[in-house]
């Protein structure tokens, strides 16, 4: 209900002024007080409002004073609304059609999860009067109303793959660009028609979001060695956040235990297989530590590793133990997890990753009062995503005694994508260029 009302907060007032002057003018004797079309009367001078401003009506008088009260507050508010939707359409239908002569601007493309974090830092850090361009054909997106108000923000609802709408963006003439969505092939390929508009200009950079780490590898060490491309940075919103969950929160937070660990990674989505990728990745580690994987399908590539992973080390301090497959809800999963825990004998730790903020804290709450002993004095990280910590507070405090929470671990992702955002594009990126 909250949502609807600020999304049509414009109608619904002009609902309200309508009904209220109709009501008012019938109170008054600007209305013919015994004719049957009387109610037709007011409703027309009702609606004159938003069109003449009452000018054909003339001022309220003739009337008890609080309806005269309320006919001057909707001779007021009406003409206001019909200038909101007047500027409105001029933003839309003719400023929007009308490429801005920008130069040494930033153009986002997508405004997505990623889109929205660096479209805030941008805001941040660049100067107040920093023009930005963003491509985002969704005209729904939930900052579609502050896009609109900005005066320094120009928005594209067009589809940032065709040519002709990065022309429009003039990005042969910007600084910076922000290919931001987690469609790799989409991004490459947007990227690639970026370097044909813009491959002279020699303080331009083109960051390019790739979720795949082959894919980003492959590019990093072939295309990107090219002379075209000196101009383009490959980042991964999912590597910079879960190098920043394992380093920051898990080593740096003291939950590794010196005699070994075995990490469970329940759900091997991007922001999984990057996190393993971190755990196997470290060798820095003082012990052998285990990983296991669990998710509720396999995907083709997990499914070719799945034999060879019980005879293979990733890394000196990895074993990657067989991967387990089924419905990480259930209690048949939830022994065969806690088998491993009594079989490898060492301190288990383990992480939601699923994108789903309630699946994952609903997950840790049950494995904390209804799993096996193991379960229970499991460290666990649990992925957010949404910033609602004094309602998980609270849910926390109500489902769960303070003994068991203590070992639930809330890891606040965007937050801490925004950091490693800031960190990888910002910070990262002024270190590069000073070298």
């Amino acid at each position: 209900m909250h949502r609807i009302v600020l999304r049509f907060w414009k109608y619904i007032l002009i609902c309200i002024v309508i009904v209220t002057a109709w009501i008012s003018f019938l109170q008054t004797n600007m209305v013919s007080p015994d004719s049957h079309w009387r109610y037709f009367q007011a409703l027309y001078y009702s609606i004159n409002l938003f069109i003449v401003g009452g000018v054909d009506n003339g001022f309220p008088s003739g009337g008890p004073g609080i309806a005269l009260g309320l006919l001057w507050i909707c001779y007021f508010v009406a003409p206001l609304l019909t200038l909101s939707f007047i500027y409105q359409i001029i933003q839309e239908k003719i400023l929007g059609r009308i490429s801005p002569w920008f130069s040494g601007h930033t153009v986002i493309c997508g405004l997505g999860r990623n889109g929205r974090l660096i479209y805030d830092l941008i805001k941040e850090h660049a100067p107040h009067n920093h023009k930005m361009v963003l491509i985002e054909k969704d005209a729904n997106n939930p900052r579609a109303e502050m896009l609109v108000k900005s005066h320094t923000t120009w928005w594209l609802k067009e589809d940032f793959t065709q040519v002709p709408v990065l022309r429009k963006a003039r990005v042969h003439k910007a600084d910076r660009i922000y290919i931001t969505t987690n469609q790799d092939l989409l991004n490459l390929n947007t990227m690639v028609n970026v370097q044909k508009l813009n491959g002279d200009h020699p303080d331009f950079l083109c960051y390019t979001h790739i979720g795949n780490l082959s894919l980003h590898h492959i590019w990093k060490e072939t295309f990107l060695r090219e002379q075209n491309y000196r101009n383009v940075r490959l980042f991964n919103g999912y590597e910079g956040v879960t190098r920043r969950l394992y380093h920051t929160w898990v080593k740096d937070g003291g939950h590794l235990d010196p005699k070994g660990n075995i990490f469970m990674i329940l759900g091997f989505g991007q922001f999984g297989q990057m996190l393993m990728s971190q755990l196997t990745n470290d060798s820095s580690r003082a012990t052998s530590d285990d990983i296991v994987v669990v998710t509720r399908k396999l995907n083709f590539d997990l499914k070719k590793q799945k034999y060879s992973w019980a005879h293979s080390n990733v890394c000196e301090r990895c074993n990657v133990l067989m991967p387990l497959e089924g419905d990480i809800h259930t209690p048949e999963l939830w022994n065969q997890l806690a088998e491993l825990i009594r079989r490898s004998a060492k301190s288990a730790i383990i992480f939601l990753c699923r994108d789903n903020d309630i699946e994952n804290l609903s997950l840790s709450i049950n494995m904390k009062t209804g799993g096996p002993a193991e379960l229970q004095e499991a460290t666990i990280f649990c992925r957010m995503y949404t910033p609602t910590a004094v309602e998980i507070n609270d849910i926390l405090e109500k489902s769960i005694t303070p003994h068991q929470s203590r070992d639930i671990i809330l890891f606040p992702m965007q937050h801490e994508l925004k950091e490693a955002f800031h960190d990888e594009l910002f910070d990262g990126a002024r270190r590069s260029d000073r070298h």
